[in-house]
């Protein structure tokens, strides 16, 4: 058959009806799907190096066969060493906490293999080795994946695509694949209209996918790996095109906007309001709350998106804005996503009561009132009601809800942004992140949303400091939070994982817990948090931490949002690879909460 776009992934050849189930986990059907599944990265494998020439502290490709391969135990501790030869030396390979035989198996003496890695220089050993490398195995009539797929196995030098794999295929594998579709003269449909691809001096689609797939020999590779090559820049470009017609169409619907909630509110009530608070807004909050205030003064419905870092207000703006609309007769909500930060909510909005006046109450699943609650909130008895998705369910009824503010609405779906807002005749939404959204980049995504900036931080908060901490120089780190624990601060580690994976060779919180108590600081009083502790166990750790019981947390992201610990002035982040950007700045947001420098 000829090979469409469309075509189910199975009928590809290589693929069949096994490797197509596998391929499904990463939500490719279709011919088409696999060509938009691009490399992650890439390997340059155009110097391959003898092992007797390799230099320490950089990232270098050998190819060799595996002379020994073996399993060591330290201690409890699980681990797997390889030793590679080429015509000029050996060099080993180590994989720390090995959990089941998937190592043993796979990199057995006498395979042929290509190794991609730091090298780093064993004084004791005199030699070179590699910590968790990239490895393939490029030889060997016993390889099971090899028969099957019918492969020659002549893989050799190049720019190499890696992907994001599922388990049971590898690299090799998916690059076949790819090799094997745009080999069969596939039609790749162009989407961008001509006179805007010569405008913009870009590439067709059919030579953009597939230069990003096999990039020729000649490519750069630093232009590869920062995605600013021409083939990527083509395809980010059609990205935000499409993006930027389909907004273009939901503005073309939007003309007639339908009017909603107007609240009426003085200049002098809002005056009085600010007078009232424990601290002096910002220009910037300034600025944000006026255009609030002309939003919710307009006879249409305010859709806001209020951004800026963490910890420079948002949440004072929004309970100004919320007091103000309570103030002109109406009911009020706040949604987020998780049930520590609707509790940071409801105690900051608390503190400011002599100034806001709100009448408020906090839902969540953990809270017992909620029959109470809810009753007082349909007879009109509640200004504010601050929760989670609680506050979404059917049986939670406004009498007036006015003005709807969520938190972290990346963290949401549009369904549930949605039932919030039909909670009331079309109230007023204000939007409330902290991810880093540049105005373009807001302006793309959030057609649909006017925006507001707050820039400037409040007086008072420390500067944090970020920096990368290579593998080599971790005790450096451990110095740095040593230090600031002895001026009594208190620091994070956070690590992807809870418990380590057989499939993922990343360091764990559970086992990482064990290793940074007894062995990097017995002298300090280290504690545990993850997700799947239960709800008593992860408040008493929090408790104990906010306290001043506890000088290290150690944790995965379930403390992304809602601590606020201003005495916590380090965080550490192991794998930082494995978090996205939203994420990474979400734990960073952690710290430098009080005035003394942060480090991250």
């Amino acid at each position: 058959m000829i090979l469409q776009f469309d075509s189910r992934v199975q009928y590809i050849k290589g693929v069949g009806p096994r490797r197509a189930d596998q391929l499904a986990r990463l939500g490719i059907a279709t011919a088409g799907d696999l060509l938009f599944h691009f490399p992650i990265r890439y390997e340059d494998r155009r110097n391959v190096k003898n092992i007797a020439n390799l230099a320490s502290g950089e990232v270098q490709t050998v190819s060799g066969v595996i002379e020994s391969a073996r399993e060591i135990r330290r201690g409890r501790r699980r681990m797997f060493e390889a030793v590679i030869k080429d015509e000029s030396g050996k060099m080993r390979v180590i994989w720390f906490s090995v959990k089941g035989d998937y190592l043993s198996k796979k990199y057995r003496a006498g395979k042929k293999v290509i190794a991609t890695g730091k090298v780093g220089y064993n004084a004791h050993a005199k030699s070179f080795d590699m910590a968790h490398p990239d490895i393939e195995v490029i030889g060997g009539k016993d390889d099971k994946d090899a028969l099957e797929e019918g492969r020659d196995d002549k893989e050799g030098g190049g720019i190499l695509p890696v992907y994001n794999l599922t388990e049971g295929v590898t690299q090799k594998t998916m690059r076949k694949i790819v090799g094997n579709i745009l080999a069969s003269d596939i039609n790749i449909p162009e989407i961008i209209p001509q006179s805007v691809l010569q405008n913009q001096k870009l590439m067709p689609r059919n030579d953009a996918v597939r230069q990003i797939h096999f990039p020729d020999d000649k490519a750069s590779v630093s232009e590869l790996e920062d995605f600013s090559a021409p083939a990527h820049r083509r395809m980010i470009f059609e990205e935000f095109f499409i993006i930027e017609c389909a907004m273009a169409i939901v503005r073309s619907r939007n003309t007639d906007r339908a009017k909603g909630v107007q609240v009426e509110i003085d200049g002098e009530t809002a005056r009085g309001i600010i007078a009232k608070l424990p601290f002096e807004l910002t220009p910037d909050q300034i600025n944000s709350l006026k255009e609030i205030v002309s939003d919710l003064k307009s006879e249409h419905p305010m859709n806001r998106l209020l951004q800026g870092e963490v910890g420079c207000g948002k949440t004072v703006v929004a309970g100004v804005a919320l007091s103000l609309a309570a103030r002109g007769g109406y009911q009020t909500a706040m949604m987020a996503p998780t049930e520590i930060l609707a509790e940071q909510h409801y105690k900051s909005i608390d503190k400011m009561k002599d100034a806001l006046g709100l009448r408020t109450a906090l839902l969540t699943s953990g809270i017992k009132e909620k029959e109470e609650i809810k009753e007082k909130l349909k007879n009109g008895e509640i200004d504010l009601l601050v929760g989670t998705h609680a506050v979404i369910q059917e049986d939670v009824e406004f009498k007036n809800l006015g003005l709807a503010v969520i938190d972290e609405q990346h963290r949401f779906g549009v369904r549930q942004r949605a039932q919030l807002v039909s909670k009331g005749a079309l109230p007023n939404t204000l939007i409330m992140t902290a991810t880093p959204i540049p105005r373009t980049l807001a302006m793309t995504l959030y057609g649909d949303l006017d925006i507001s900036t707050i820039k400037t931080m409040p007086k008072g908060r420390g500067e944090v400091e970020t920096k990368v901490i290579k593998p080599n120089e971790m005790q450096k780190a451990h110095l740095m939070i040593h230090r600031e624990i002895k001026k009594g601060r208190q620091a994070f580690i956070i690590y992807p994982l809870v418990e380590e994976s057989e499939k993922m060779e990343l360091k764990a919180a559970t086992d990482m817990f064990e290793y940074h108590s007894k062995k990097i600081f017995p002298d300090l009083r280290v504690a545990l948090m993850h997700g799947r502790m239960k709800g008593d166990e992860k408040a008493a750790v929090m408790h104990a931490f906010t306290k001043g019981d506890v000088d290290i947390l150690i944790s995965t992201t379930v403390i992304e949002v809602g601590i606020d610990q201003p005495n916590a002035t380090v965080m550490m982040v192991e794998h930082s690879e494995r978090f996205g950007l939203a994420q990474l700045h979400q734990l960073r947001g952690r710290i430098g909460r009080g005035s003394e420098k942060s480090y991250c």
